[in-house]
């Protein structure tokens, strides 16, 4: 697990020397991604890239990064770990090829000079990298097929850079001239986060999940090598499904226990982690140590279901309180650790909590994906596809005409127009109505961004659209958050059920045997599965999150008012303070809950303090 840093030059590629001084320095940025080792290489010819590693797998000098072929044709930085590298590297030895190390990187590194972008598809694993053919001098970056692995890009006139941290984009020379996209902070202030391919600054991107490009001196190509189906005709259901997820999630914690440093687990009161941890408990003969993170006694503690799924699976259990006077401590390693604007702000319990398991291993084992994969998040789909009948109504009534003989408006309709903004609204950090008085120059969404873009009715592709969105969006925003946390504190976090063989067996079940509409319950699958090995068991989905409505009428409150009232700007975007403050008063009278929307707000305004600015003043960009 590691940082990776790298520049591609087009023209110039006589300033080798300093190409090399600035990657160097870009690379310092993310020494807390890989405290245990470092490395650059360039090729003398405008190509420089660097590391930092946690070493993980081989952690002896054999597994020293930037790596290179024997022939020292291709070179790699590579963050992540493939999970099936013995098998893959099995194959590249019935090929002549003969190995110096033990790890999977240098599996990772022959596959792609032997197989090319091919290789790719037969990873299982998470990972970000840069592969170098020096012979061709193309680049080629690529990312997982989840998205459980981070790496951004800049490509403009003078080359490209890819990096794992945002600020190594933001500090880098190139970007001095770019400014903020009005279409990614409409993403941000909408979502709370900034997807992929977009990225803050123009120019700048986020490379896609389950994607690669290839980059040359004469231009750009790109590929996918994993696509997330948005409907499957299902064959597994009832007892056939529910044996075929316990088998594949079995192997899959099996297979990311591969490890030369201890493994521990993160454990939560819910069904995820607790599935997970009870796997990894008779997966392995030694102690496993569980990290917990309570919010002290409140409405969202989970900590004590989490106690008692520990006594039941047998591990040894480690719990930290995040009590409200904590927000303040941590505010500066949160806005830290987010290098990207970022406004989940269940980022604080996962930063103590990587924290917390840093202090006893350097590999844990979460229960990310189950929501997204065995529809989870049960209110949620049940209720938008309840409105399933009430939309195909409107559009009889709009098809009649009937909505405009009555003054509606054909183009008005009352409540969402389709599914796609149903859900749109459910995922919406802050109203439109607030938006456009809060910020008057705001935009709509990209033109290109079709993640929201349904207007079926038919239950089971409803269905499975619903998990289709998940997928490609919310998770893509949980993954990030994970990486922001547990990278800040030097954990290496793996997630077992974004495992390719689980994806496949779970884009095979039937929606049915997974939700149960009329009780609200999910991830039907995973609750037999627990089942198995505890006889305690949640039914409440708390989300693994902090009071931050209650933070921002307490320790929070004078914060907001002196960094995020009495602005002008946010990053170019005029912003209208009587609107804002209205906005404020409500949420401190407890008139509305704008929890969700003051944070975002408050949370770009602390970014832009400790990334923006400081761009400005950046050696790096003299």
């Amino acid at each position: 697990m590691c940082g990776i840093v790298g520049q591609i030059t087009f023209v110039d590629r006589n300033g080798v020397a300093q190409s090399e001084a600035i990657i160097s320095r870009l690379n310092a940025l993310a020494d807390r991604r890989g405290p245990d080792d470092k490395g650059l290489w360039t090729d003398g010819h405008g190509f420089s890239t660097a590391f930092h590693r946690l070493s993980v797998l081989d952690p002896s000098p054999a597994g020293h990064q930037p790596m290179l072929t024997q022939d020292g044709r291709y070179v790699i930085v590579y963050n992540g770990e493939v999970y099936n590298f013995r098998e893959l590297r099995h194959d590249l030895e019935q090929d002549g090829i003969r190995f110096r190390s033990t790890g999977d990187t240098e599996v990772v590194l022959y596959a792609l000079a032997c197989w090319g972008t091919g290789a790719l598809s037969r990873f299982n694993g998470m990972f970000a990298l840069g592969f170098y053919d020096t012979a061709e001098q193309h680049l080629l970056l690529a990312r997982d097929h989840a998205g459980i692995k981070p790496l951004y890009y800049m490509l403009v006139p003078q080359g490209l850079v890819f990096a794992s941290q945002y600020d190594q984009i933001l500090l880098h020379p190139w970007s001095h001239d770019l400014r903020a996209s009005t279409e990614a902070l409409a993403l941000y202030f909408r979502l709370g986060y900034i997807p992929a391919p977009y990225a803050l600054l123009k120019k700048t991107h986020m490379l896609e999940p389950g994607t690669w490009i290839e980059v040359t001196k004469g231009g750009m190509r790109g590929g996918r090598f994993f696509e997330f189906p948005t409907y499957r005709e299902p064959d597994l259901r009832g007892r056939e499904a529910y044996e075929a997820v316990d088998a594949a999630v079995t192997s899959a914690v099996r297979r990311q226990l591969v490890s030369d440093v201890p493994v521990g687990t993160f454990l939560s009161g819910g069904i995820d982690s607790p599935l997970v941890t009870a796997k990894m408990r008779g997966a392995t003969d030694g102690t496993v140590r569980a990290f917990t993170i309570g919010t002290n006694g409140d409405f969202l503690d989970e900590s004590t279901d989490a106690m008692a799924y520990a006594r039941e699976i047998g591990v040894e259990h480690f719990v930290e309180q995040a009590t409200p006077d904590i927000s303040l401590q941590m505010l500066n390693d949160v806005i830290t650790a987010c290098t990207e604007p970022f406004a989940d702000y269940s980022i604080f319990p996962t930063l103590l909590v990587s924290r917390l398991a840093r202090e006893q291993v350097k590999v844990v084992l979460s229960g990310d994906g189950g929501d997204e994969l065995f529809w989870g998040y049960a209110d949620r789909f049940s209720s938008v596809l309840g409105k399933l009948p009430v939309i195909d109504r409107l559009r009889a009534e709009q098809k009649s005409k009937k909505w405009f003989d009555s003054g509606i408006g054909m183009h008005n309709p009352p409540g969402p127009e389709n599914i796609g903004h149903a859900y749109q609204l459910k995922h919406g950090q802050i109203h439109e109505d607030w938006l456009n008085r809060i910020f008057p120059d705001f935009t709509g969404w990209p033109d290109d961004f079709a993640v929201f873009a349904y207007t079926g009715t038919e239950p089971a592709r409803t269905a499975q659209w619903l998990r289709w969105n998940e997928f490609v969006s919310h998770l893509t925003m949980v993954l990030l958050k994970v990486d922001r946390g547990s990278m800040y504190n030097s954990l290496e976090v793996r997630v077992p059920l974004l495992d390719r063989e689980v994806i496949e067996v779970a884009t095979r079940v039937d929606w049915r045997s997974c939700l149960d509409v009329g009780q609200e319950i999910g991830k039907l699958p995973l609750r037999h599965s627990l089942a198995r090995h505890v006889r305690h068991q949640t039914w409440t989905k708390r989300g693994f999150t902090v009071s931050m409505d209650s933070w921002l009428r307490g320790p929070l409150r004078n914060t907001f008012e002196t960094v995020a009232l009495g602005r002008k700007e946010i990053l170019g975007l005029p912003v209208c303070n009587k609107s804002l403050q209205r906005m404020f008063e409500q949420h401190l009278s407890m008139d509305v809950n704008h929890a969700r929307g003051l944070w975002t707000i408050l949370s770009l305004s602390l970014w832009e303090a400790k990334h923006f600015r400081a761009r400005e003043a950046s050696l790096l960009l003299k």
